[in-house]
């Protein structure tokens, strides 16, 4: 009969989870999970508050139906019927109002291709150039991704050379599905392009009801996670809160790792094994990242919630189930209207209001088209002002009217003069100091894998100490953002856990693959439709 083995999980987000529920496959592992906060979920926190009577949500969140390695985990923990299906991609331009639908229950058309470049007044060169570039990146050669992996996105795609409108649009629509930049590694872009263009292997566990090939959460993030933690609790999982990790000490004669952690010292701090699911500073600040001189960089991103009494005028169409991208927006925002009978249908709404707007900024450091500012320059009332104006939203008294009830998302943001306090946080970054002494502090931030950063592995050059998280690499050719890759690394490092323990226990590593043949007729019609509307076009036109 084997020894019960002592496994240590640091993090408590969605990477730290996913590692937590393979882990408990086995009943024989005692395992706790260490989390910093008061809470569980990492970047996928939000909650109703009941002393504000509000929404506060982190960030709005999309998944794929190719998120193969969330979906096993959500499907075998019963949390499947925690999705909602998307009807569509609003693409919009609150300049002018325009907007095409682009329908999430079925594969990009031809047809919509065409309608998002004429509504958009798109230049057909640049696209039709862009179209031959994901072509070509379909049928890249293992060596020419690898190349791709240490490239500029912008300069394989040429996008110095679009012309400025079209620029904006790819930028800021890429910059939203997937967090990528312009800057990130080209491979991560061009497999965004796939993915969204062809057709994908689908998970195998899909919600029940009406098909997408996106969903929402039909309830703030929190509470999904709190469903997740429950069932881990049931299978024997630990949980120590309100603990960070200090410093990792590995004894070699007993082939054991000690943890120090701030606050109280935990009952037992000496395990088997340990999986890392922290975020990258600690990892390095810790010294387990291999070759790695500095910290990556990450960028800003945060969730503003507006709570309203009814639908704005401007917003009209953009209620129902609905993941709106306003691409000409500076601060690349994608929305929501939240209410009942679209994706939260079975949350309680305040009778007094209502409605949601749920908007996630994902490049608050572009200047903003009201003020001209970066967010980091802004007082939280220019803020509001500003996420509102970028949205279409051009009356002041409409604005401030909307702003009473509003929060910039209070779980990872602060404003205050009270930030020094922060100054020793890993992940803490700072805005500038304003005049009044305030100044924004920015307790999480997005990771954006940059052409020059090396790749990362889940084992360590300690034994027995892995990672997991949305800087670690996993497996398949085509790179699937943000959830899907924290999941997937989770279950990676799992699989490492199983594997150190000489345990015959598979974790299931199944990730989307392109169904080739449908893929490359529908490229191959994207490229001759464009050709045929090129000619249409007058030859001066770019």
């Amino acid at each position: 009969m084997r020894t019960t083995k002592e496994i240590a999980i640091v993090g408590g987000g969605i990477s730290g989870l996913v590692s937590a529920f393979e882990l408990s496959e086995d009943p024989s592992l005692d395992i706790t999970i260490i989390e910093g906060s008061d809470s569980c979920g990492g970047k996928m926190k939000g909650y109703y508050n009941e002393k504000t009577n509000r929404f506060e949500e982190h960030s709005i969140r999309a998944l794929g139906s190719t998120y193969f390695a969330f979906f096993d985990v959500l499907n075998r923990a019963d949390l499947l019927h925690t999705l909602t299906a998307v009807d569509d991609y609003k693409f919009y331009e609150s300049k002018t109002g325009r907007k095409v639908a682009v329908d999430r229950t079925d594969s990009l058309k031809l047809e919509t291709f065409k309608e998002l470049v004429s509504t958009f007044d798109l230049s057909v060169t640049d696209m039709l150039s862009l179209a031959r570039k994901i072509a070509a990146h379909v049928n890249a050669s293992y060596k020419e991704r690898e190349e791709q992996a240490h490239l500029k996105a912008g300069n394989v795609i040429g996008i110095d050379k679009f012309n400025e409108h079209t620029k904006q649009f790819i930028i800021n629509w890429f910059g939203i599905l997937t967090g990528a930049r312009m800057e990130s590694k080209a491979v991560d872009i061009m497999d965004s392009f796939v993915l969204m263009f062809l057709p994908m292997k689908e998970s195998p566990h899909l919600p029940p009801g009406k098909h997408s090939k996106s969903y929402c959460f039909n309830r703030p993030t929190s509470e999904v996670v709190a469903m997740l933690v429950e069932k881990l609790v049931s299978r024997g999982v630990k949980f120590q809160y309100n603990k960070r990790l200090k410093n990792i000490h590995h004894d070699a004669i007993s082939g054991k790792t000690r943890l120090e952690t701030s606050g109280e010292k935990i009952p037992n701090n000496t395990f088997d094994a340990c999986i890392m699911a922290v975020p990258h500073e600690v990892m390095w600040k810790l010294g387990v990242l291999q070759g790695v001189k500095k910290p990556f960089n990450d960028e800003w991103s945060f969730g503003t919630q507006f709570a309203m009494k009814q639908i704005p005028k401007a917003f009209k169409d953009f209620a129902g189930k609905s993941y709106n991208l306003s691409f000409d927006a500076p601060w690349n925002i994608v929305f929501q209207i939240q209410h009942q009978g679209a994706f939260w249908k079975d949350v309680n709404f305040p009778e007094e209001k209502p409605y949601n707007l749920s908007a996630t900024c994902s490049s608050p450091f572009n200047e903003g088209a009201l003020y001209g500012k970066r967010f980091m320059e802004c007082t939280p009332a220019e803020v509001k002002q500003e996420i509102l104006f970028q949205l279409g939203i051009t009356s002041e008294e409409e604005r401030v009217a909307l702003m009473e009830h509003a929060v910039i998302d209070p779980v990872y943001l602060k404003y205050t003069k009270d930030w020094e306090k922060y100054s020793t946080l890993e992940t803490a970054e700072f805005g500038i100091i304003q005049d009044d002494g305030y100044r924004w502090v920015n307790l999480s931030q997005i990771y954006v894998r940059s052409a020059e950063d090396l790749e990362i592995h889940s084992a360590t050059q300690r034994k027995g100490i892995f990672l997991a998280g949305e800087v670690v690499s996993v497996p398949g050719r085509w790179k699937i953002p943000t959830m899907e890759q924290a999941s997937m690394s989770g279950k990676q490092a799992a699989q490492e856990i199983f594997t150190f323990l000489e345990t015959d226990i598979k974790v299931n590593m199944e990730f989307a693959t392109l169904l080739s043949t449908k893929g490359f007729k529908l490229m191959e019609g994207i490229l001759a439709g464009l050709t045929s509307l090129l000619k249409l076009i007058p030859h001066s036109k770019k």
